[in-house]
């Protein structure tokens, strides 16, 4: 008989409670805060009497018609009694049928309490709702239609030159020559600088006494300061969060395209130089090809974190005039502005979604011959 092996096991159950704890439960609340909402839900009672049985649920806010009504005495803890009211209303339950029943004073708002016929619902008991209220109000809200056209314009902006920048410094590093992993130090400085930091810098750049401005002036370009950052602006905005971005994060993908450009053998890049192939024919034909895998991981990896700018910009815009979808995440879940955590986890729910389309969109766009081949 053969002997089970629980080593295998063993090691899976760290990434399993990893998962749970730090994905699934997460997830969970996301989900719970996206669209699930606390109501309150008033059970009426067949007598007037809080040990009665319980019969149809209203609403909150609903307004009943009085029926009835009945005045008993209620013992204090101190033992002394008051008078307390029993109302037999009427009205639309939760799937909107009319249901009658008795209801306590204490879970109503009646103007007077022996004359009125018209009472609202103001007490009951807690529970929860799944609803898409707060969906609704973020596809409705005026500033996401801009968060998300200003997300999608840096991402195609971004995506193209760090690729690009980034492949070009992969041949630099391979190339060999003298001094080239100097190049390497240089490129990986800005991945020690943070998003914050790297907003703040660009800022400087741009701002009406920044470098930029001060350049031009000595040189004289300039008469009197440009101002770049400004709401009339909003090109030059762009234009700095797509230089600050670049900077900061195309050493990311250099990382990862280098680690892929050292696993291609010599021999392909020798045989192309013996079939006369040029440098370019060689990228096209021979490096790109075989680059795939390693682009596919870039690809996912930096949409994933273009979906995420946010320090940049907040600190190079402010975050009103020019504004995207993570800085509407924080905007909604901010005390000091909305205050509201269920709006702000369907806001990065569906940031999570336009992520998780467009990595399988890669998934099958960027494909090795090899990979392409296995689905056929």
């Amino acid at each position: 008989m053969k002997k089970f092996r629980w080593t295998p096991y063993l090691l899976l159950l760290p990434s399993l409670l990893y998962l749970v704890i730090f994905f699934a439960y997460p997830m969970y609340e996301s989900f719970r805060l996206a669209f699930q909402k606390d109501s309150a839900i008033l059970s009426l009672r067949d007598e007037p009497d809080e040990n009665a049985e319980l019969g149809g649920q209203i609403k909150l806010q609903t307004i009943v018609t009085v029926l009835d009504r009945l005045q008993l005495e209620e013992t204090l803890p101190n033992g002394r009694t008051r008078p307390i009211f029993w109302f037999q209303v009427e009205g639309e339950d939760i799937d909107g049928n009319t249901v009658t029943g008795w209801v306590n004073q204490k879970s109503v708002f009646i103007e007077n309490r022996r004359t009125s016929e018209t009472a609202r619902v103001v007490a009951g008991e807690p529970t929860k709702e799944w609803t898409t209220d707060f969906a609704e109000r973020m596809f409705n809200d005026y500033r996401f239609k801009r968060a998300l056209i200003t997300t999608l314009i840096l991402i195609v902006l971004i995506l193209p030159l760090q690729f690009t920048l980034a492949i070009i410094m992969g041949l630099i590093i391979q190339s060999r020559i003298r001094g080239s992993n100097i190049f390497l130090y240089i490129y990986a400085i800005p991945l020690g600088i943070s998003d914050l930091a790297s907003g703040i810098l660009w800022y400087s750049i741009f701002t009406q006494r920044g470098f930029l401005n001060s350049f031009l002036d000595t040189v004289g370009l300039i008469d009197k300061p440009y101002i770049f950052i400004q709401a009339s602006n909003r090109e030059w905005m762009i234009a700095a969060i797509v230089l600050a971005e670049v900077w900061r994060a195309t050493s990311i993908v250099m990382v990862i395209v280098v680690s892929g450009l050292q696993a291609i053998s010599r021999d392909y890049m020798e045989a192309g130089e013996v079939f006369g192939a040029t440098l370019w024919q060689r990228i096209r034909y021979i490096i790109l090809p075989l680059l795939k895998p390693s682009l596919q991981v870039a690809l996912i990896l930096r949409t994933i974190l273009a979906f995420q700018v946010f320090a940049v910009v907040v600190a190079i815009t402010g975050g009103d005039v020019l504004t995207v979808l993570a800085n509407e995440t924080y905007r909604w879940y901010d005390p000091a502005r909305y205050n509201n955590a269920n709006v702000a986890a369907v806001y990065a729910l569906f940031i999570m979604i336009l992520s998780l389309g467009i990595s399988l969109f890669y998934l099958r766009a960027v494909r090795s011959q090899e990979e392409a081949s296995k689905s056929l």
